[in-house]
């Protein structure tokens, strides 16, 4: 039987209280396996030690960008299920997401109900594949 929300997750975000937040949306939603790395060096070694259901991936990261991450988890696993995340979002930056593979998107200040039924959604998605 499929479950209705993604078991394992990975937040790739370089600010504390963005990966606290997001975790606890994540765990009241049903996720077991949640996983949080704080910048680029350790973004891929936890996608590959974890290997998440889906990724919640920051646009904007110290060292390399979120396009260029999203880039690499791509080429390790072209199936992943990554939803990048940002403070500021413009229709160009949505526009080179979806070009590079994102499932969506998510400005930060999304409310926690609508990032919710966008997480399902990906999910959703992604096991009727």
């Amino acid at each position: 039987m499929a479950q209705d929300f993604p078991q394992r997750v990975l937040i790739i975000d370089d600010e504390p209280h963005i990966r606290t937040y997001l975790r606890m949306i994540l765990a009241d939603a049903g996720a077991t396996d949640i996983k949080e790395a704080g910048d680029c060096a350790n973004a891929l070694l936890m996608y590959q030690h974890q290997e998440p259901d889906l990724v919640l991936l920051d646009f904007n990261l110290p060292g390399e960008d979120g396009l260029a991450i999203l880039e690499r988890i791509l080429a390790l696993d072209p199936a992943a299920q990554v939803v990048m995340m940002t403070a500021v979002a413009s229709r160009e930056t949505v526009e080179k997401c979806a070009a590079a593979g994102a499932a969506n998107y998510i400005r930060k200040d999304t409310p926690r109900s609508q990032i919710l039924q966008t997480l399902r959604e990906v999910w959703a998605d992604a096991s009727a594949e």
